[in-house]
């Protein structure tokens, strides 16, 4: 009930709306839309790196040098705020009346700072010079377009709203990168910090406790337990720690190779399901994103059939991968979505019966939507929760692993100085 509740109270209908002050980033954003939008309608051409037809020059040397120049460029990768920015830029050019072509082209002399996604643009535009569709040569590259904005594109082409489409997507796709960028900051402390504390407890373990340890040896007094511990624990490390490495190096290969597979994959994502803090955050960000998508391609005219498909082809959890595509099966069999959502623990209650009001309703693409916006204020509320746990618990982690190495070096050394005072 408090959560129906606090639904409630997050979505709930607006009798009137306050015009807001223009921010600094959005005045930005349409600065940027005038600038596009001046060049796209300007008639001088603009100079490519990228035409087809100029791979190879015939001179070994330059040609070497644009294939490793084309590796290295390929390894790069495209951000999802360069992605919003292009789908924004391009949904007020072709409202402008610009061709898609041409678009293309002034958008991909924007997109310099990137050489891939300048790349991959400019191949886009000669693809839909050469008679294919937008969505078709988004097709060509989907470790950068989505299966769900490659699906709505593709909609927007049909339905003539091409332009609501894209706007649609950059800003769903700024929501999801302002996202993204609030869990990889609350995770990096955390991380770094346990970084740092390996590199010195190695350090220390190797090459300060061994030093230490012959004075111990020396005086012929009984050492501490925990004493006695370390000094173990560097003799091993110091006798093993190629190893040691080594086993990390091959565990670590066999870890990643493992969760490329399609079985460790779906474990490795249940038990991130089930981590701790974590795992409630993962889940609302999934449930975010798989109530928005269906709620954009639901408005975009394509059949909820298909769009079960292509979110389940776009979720990256492979739990929820598969749960999505098993509930489009079932929808094919005449059974409604809610109804196969609540054999899920995976999908709360709330969720399921938000769903189920609107396929009663037909209003499923409204309330998706309503959806997605709560869990996205979810997710907010999680990553903060995450920062102001974590924070405390890493400080007595450190605390803990340094105070009981200095223990173990001073408490025989205080003893020592005990036995010396004595004489």
């Amino acid at each position: 009930m408090k959560q129906a509740k606090d639904f409630a109270q997050k979505t709930g209908g607006e009798t009137f709306k306050l015009e807001k002050a223009v921010s600094a980033e959005e005045r930005a954003a349409q600065e940027q839309e005038k600038i596009v939008l001046n060049i796209g309608l300007s008639k001088d051409k603009i100079k490519l790196r990228f035409a087809p037809g100029q791979e190879t020059t015939g001179n070994f040397f330059i040609d070497a040098y644009n294939k490793i120049n084309g590796f290295i460029i390929s390894m790069n990768k495209v951000k999802m705020q360069e992605k919003a920015v292009f789908f924004r830029l391009l949904a007020v050019m072709v409202e402008a009346g610009i061709p898609i072509i041409r678009s293309l082209h002034t958008l991909a002399d924007q997109n310099k700072k990137n050489p891939k996604f300048e790349k991959i643009i400019t191949e886009m535009a000669y693809k839909v010079e050469g008679g294919e569709s937008l969505s078709g040569s988004m097709d060509l590259y989907k470790d950068v377009f989505s299966e769900a904005e490659i699906g709505m594109i593709r909609s927007g082409e049909v339905s003539g709203h091409l332009n609501d489409i894209l706007r649609d997507l950059a800003k769903n796709t700024e929501k999801n990168a302002r996202t993204l960028k609030k869990v990889k900051g609350a995770l990096t402390y955390p991380i770094v910090v346990l970084v740092i504390l390996f590199g010195v407890l190695v350090v220390m373990m190797t090459m300060v406790v061994p030093n230490i340890t012959n004075m111990f040896v020396q005086s012929g007094a009984k050492l501490p337990e925990i004493t006695q511990f370390v000094i173990n624990m560097s003799s091993f490390m110091r006798n093993n720690l190629a190893l040691m490495l080594g086993i990390i190096v091959v565990l670590g290969v066999c870890f990643v190779l493992w969760k490329r597979t399609k079985t460790g994959k779906f474990y490795w994502d249940i038990f991130k399901l089930h981590v701790p803090i974590i795992g409630p955050l993962i889940q609302k960000s999934v449930l975010a994103q798989f109530s928005q998508n269906l709620g954009n391609l639901l408005g975009a005219g394509v059949s909820i059939i298909q769009s079960m498909t292509i979110i389940s082809n776009a979720t990256s959890n492979e739990v929820y991968k598969r749960k999505i595509k098993f509930a489009g099966d079932d929808i094919r069999t005449g059974i409604p979505l809610a109804e196969s959502l609540r054999n899920s623990k995976y999908f709360p209650t709330m969720l399921v019966n938000m769903v189920e009001i609107g396929e009663q309703t037909a209003q499923l693409e409204t309330v998706t939507k309503k959806i997605a916006d709560f869990y996205d204020e979810e997710v907010d509320l999680a990553v903060q929760g995450l920062t102001k746990v974590i924070e405390p618990v890493i400080m007595v982690f450190v605390g803990v692993a340094v105070g009981g190495l200095v223990a173990a070096i001073m408490l025989p050394i205080m003893s020592l100085a005990d036995v010396a005072g004595t004489m």
